[in-house]
C-alpha cells in the first residue's frame, strides 16, 4: 500500500515536472500495483486464516488446525489445543481478519483510482479542451 499511496500523493502535488497524460499514466500504474498488492494480501491472509496458527501443543510445535480447513474458527472450544503462546488463536484470527478487511478497502480505493485515472486519461484530451470563463 505504501508505493501506491506515495505515488498518488506525489502525482497530486506535481504540477510542473510532468505533463498531465504522464501523471495519469503514473496514477493508473500505481493503482494497478495497489490492486496486485491488495489481492496478494487478501489471498495470503485468507490462506493463513484457514491454516491456523503455529503453536505449541501437547505434541510439540505444529499447526494443529491445518487439516480442518478453517472449521476451527467455528469451534472455539478447540482453541485450547494451543498451549503457547497464550491466546495465539484469538490474536491470529483478529490480525488476519483486520488484514483481510484492509485488503478489501485497499482494493476498493485502488479500483476507484484506476477508474478515475482511466477516465481522466481518455476524456481529458477531448472533453476539457475548452477553457471556460466566468466573465460573460
Amino acid at each position: 500500500m505504501l508505493i501506491p499511496a506515495v505515488a498518488f500523493i506525489t502525482l497530486g502535488k506535481c504540477s510542473c515536472c510532468w505533463n498531465e497524460s504522464l501523471m495519469m499514466c503514473g496514477s493508473v500504474l500505481a493503482a494497478i500495483v495497489g490492486l496486485l498488492g491488495s489481492g496478494y494480501c487478501f489471498v495470503i491472509s485468507g490462506l493463513a486464516l484457514v491454516q491456523g496458527p503455529h503453536c505449541f501443543t501437547s505434541y510439540g510445535w505444529s499447526y494443529p488446525f491445518a487439516d480442518q480447513r478453517g472449521r476451527y474458527l467455528l469451534q472455539p472450544e478447540n482453541w485450547s489445543w494451543c498451549l503457547q503462546p497464550i491466546n495465539i488463536v484469538e490474536w491470529n484470527v483478529t490480525l488476519l481478519c483486520v488484514l483481510l478487511g484492509l485488503a478489501v478497502l485497499e482494493f476498493i480505493i485502488c479500483l476507484l483510482q484506476l477508474g478515475n485515472g482511466l477516465v481522466n486519461a481518455i476524456c481529458r484530451p477531448c472533453c476539457y479542451k475548452q477553457e471556460y470563463s466566468l466573465n460573460a
